[in-house]
């Protein structure tokens, strides 16, 4: 049908300045700036919980008699932090002059280029992460003198490195190793977990909309 709502949105973004359909290319220009501010908004909003976290762990980790291993996680943070912001503010350089369809285009490739720098780095700081808590556990273990003399008696063949047994070394090397291949995979799941529903909605609105200029 010529005058179907999906025939007059096809032809407001092949005639961009049509007098007779402004509104229609004004809801897709509203609509395509919506999902960009709410990306943006949830950029800021995740870079603020960082380093609220940055402030927050070293105070509970001094709490916890593990004051240098807080203090190593809150750099780590601010690192992630700053290094985020340096992508986001890029973000400038999206031309906001250009249509809905080729301004989302070029947000979404933006974005695409933020999220690989982004994982290229991030990535290798879960197993840094978790070899941080790790030695925490093993600095509170290893001051249970108590507790590792019981378990030296119970289990007199279990070798030991240090006051540690050496099962927990392999254990942490293992873990460690293993977040370090599949840490591509571990980013990719932590950006779909905050980012998830607000990026398949941009991929769905650029579709619809290359589906109406087709």
């Amino acid at each position: 049908m010529k005058n179907s709502i999906e025939s007059m949105w096809k032809e407001g973004f092949l005639a961009e300045g049509a007098l007779d359909l402004p509104k229609i290319n004004q809801l897709y220009e509203q609509k395509s700036q919506h999902i960009v501010d709410k990306i943006k908004s949830r950029f800021q909003f995740n870079l603020k919980l960082i380093i609220v976290m940055a402030i927050a762990i070293p105070l509970i980790y001094l709490l916890l008699d593990a004051l240098w291993q807080g203090v190593a996680i809150s750099v780590l943070l601010l690192a992630t932090a700053w290094f985020s912001k340096r992508q986001v503010e890029r973000i400038q350089g999206v031309e906001t002059g250009q249509n809905s369809y080729d301004y989302l285009k070029s947000f979404q490739q933006w974005l695409h280029t933020a999220l690989l720098k982004n994982g290229s780095v991030i990535r290798f700081t879960y197993p840094i992460y978790f070899l941080i808590v790790m030695n925490m556990i093993f600095s509170t273990w290893s001051g249970q003198e108590e507790l590792v003399n019981k378990v030296t008696e119970k289990f007199p063949n279990l070798t030991f490195i240090g006051d540690v047994p050496l099962i927990a070394w392999i254990f942490t090397a293992v873990v460690a190793l293993l977040m370090l291949l599949f840490s591509r995979q571990i980013y990719k799941f932590d950006v779909r977990l905050m980012y998830g529903g607000i990026f398949d909605k941009l991929d769905s609105t650029i579709k619809e909309m290359e589906t109406l200029r087709a």
